[in-house]
């Protein structure tokens, strides 16, 4: 995994957070998270797939009439990480900074002077993921699912310019003012 996860890893947790928010009733088919969560039905099978074949599963199927998937577990006893690295494999932000065995070595690594910021990178992204689990994400999002494609902001970025920088003109138009 890189520090960009892919449809793989997105749409995988977007399946966990409806059997979580599901938990403890019948299963449920893909066609019906399909249709919940705007995703395409061919390319669920292949990722439930691979939650159902993960060590320990994360998911298992009932056949027949009334079957589909459901949690294997208790959505609070699954971390995000747990989800994340079965669908996407270990957190690697670099070749240097893989978790576990690496399989590629850069050949920069002994005088690499940048392998530890990948290296706390990873571990930060890692701490992340392992201390959130399925249910605290589905409490978090909440039922509220009448504007769900609004984004958060968890923290204030500053990039660029300083706001002691901007400044509206009279005609409501931005300006940048330049530093003394």
């Amino acid at each position: 995994m890189m520090l960009r996860v892919s449809t793989k890893g997105e749409y995988g947790v977007r399946i966990m957070v409806d059997l979580a928010r599901h938990y403890g009733d019948r299963p449920r088919s893909l066609t019906d998270i399909s249709q919940a969560e705007m995703l395409p039905l061919a390319y669920l099978e292949q990722l439930v797939k691979l939650l159902r074949e993960a060590d320990p599963p994360l998911v298992i199927s009932t056949r027949g009439a009334h079957g589909g998937y459901r949690l294997s577990r208790d959505p609070g006893t699954i971390s995000m990480g747990e989800i994340v690295r079965i669908l996407e494999g270990p957190i690697a932000p670099m070749i240097c900074a893989t978790e576990g065995e690496m399989t590629q070595i850069c050949g920069f690594l002994d005088s690499c002077r940048t392998k530890y910021l990948w290296a706390r990178v990873r571990d930060a992204v890692a701490k992340t993921l392992d201390s959130i689990t399925l249910a605290e994400l589905v409490a978090e999002s909440g039922e509220d699912q009448q504007n769900p494609a609004h984004f958060i902001a968890l923290s204030d970025i500053h990039v660029g310019i300083n706001a002691t920088d901007y400044s509206l003109d009279k005609d409501g138009g931005s300006q940048v003012r330049p530093l003394a």
